[in-house]
């Protein structure tokens, strides 16, 4: 199978968001929820008494791209990639360029679309759209160095800023964990009509919650298409499996059936993520 080189992002910073010591409730990308004593809350009134909402989302070492046909990984290996989500209740909303994330002294403004055009998140019918002021809710994404001083880390805006919860500041501020994959299978065969499904397992040998991001990939029996995204925290010292369900195989053309339990392989599979992929193949047999 044609293998996918990762590709490097280039983009820019963040900066933060409400002043005020108040308790500030934050939301992970896993839907859990924690509230922490003496940060900023995630509801805040600006001066002009429009309400913003904000929840973190996800802290990743990589962003999931769609390359046309292909889901590939952009990262550098100086960066994190920082996910809120915003909303706000009343007009009018803050531009995004009224945005910005404070970190380790230096203020970031979201990534702009034409900065990150491939980002799966931007294709994928079940997520939220990008942040817009018109619309006045939605996604913003920040590039931060790896690594900093998160004391005062924020998402600040016109009047207002929210303060992530201890242990977001506490993965703001340490390196990425390392996140090893332990198991990648793949059945060797899937019955016509049938599914293909994978099973993962990645281990975090670090100190610290880290998102683990990839990507799956197929060619054969259909035009090279994308499979799956894999999102998954993985908790400090611990290794987590689970099954990653694939695609429904059916016959694209009556030519094809000859192919059906002929012995020779029908699709190849290739799981990427950050340092690393694999390649599986299956083949298709009868019902």
């Amino acid at each position: 199978m044609r293998r996918r080189t990762v590709l490097a992002l280039c983009g820019s910073g963040l900066a933060g968001c409400t002043s005020g010591q108040r308790t500030g409730t934050t939301t992970s990308g896993d839907g859990e929820t924690t509230t922490s004593a003496g940060t900023t809350s995630g509801t805040a009134t600006p001066p002009d008494d429009v309400e913003l909402s904000v929840e973190f989302d996800a802290l990743q070492p990589a962003l999931v791209a769609l390359n046309v046909d292909y889901l590939d990984l952009h990262s550098t290996s100086s960066s994190q990639y920082l996910f809120l989500r915003v909303s706000a209740s009343a007009d009018p909303a803050p531009a995004r360029s009224d945005l910005s994330f404070r970190f380790d002294g230096g203020s970031y403004p979201p990534l702009e679309p034409t900065e990150t055009p491939d980002l799966h998140r931007e294709f994928d019918s079940e997520s939220a759209p990008r942040y817009e002021a018109d619309g006045g809710s939605g996604w913003v994404i920040f590039e931060l160095p790896e690594t900093g001083d998160a004391g005062d880390a924020a998402f600040v805006w016109p009047g207002g800023e929210w303060r992530p919860d201890g242990q977001v500041r506490a993965r703001l501020a340490a390196p990425f964990p390392p996140l090893s994959v332990e198991r990648w299978e793949v059945e060797p065969t899937v019955a016509l009509g049938g599914r293909t499904s994978f099973r993962v397992a990645v281990t975090n040998a670090g100190d610290v919650l880290g998102r683990f991001v990839g990507g799956i990939n197929a060619e054969g029996w259909q035009p090279h298409r994308p499979i799956a995204v894999i999102s998954r925290q993985i908790p400090p010292g611990e290794t987590v499996a689970w099954d990653v369900p694939g695609e429904e195989v059916e016959l694209v053309s009556d030519g094809m059936a000859d192919r059906v339990g002929d012995g020779e392989a029908d699709i190849d599979y290739e799981f990427v993520w950050p340092g690393g992929s694999r390649s599986a193949s299956v083949r298709v047999v009868e019902g």
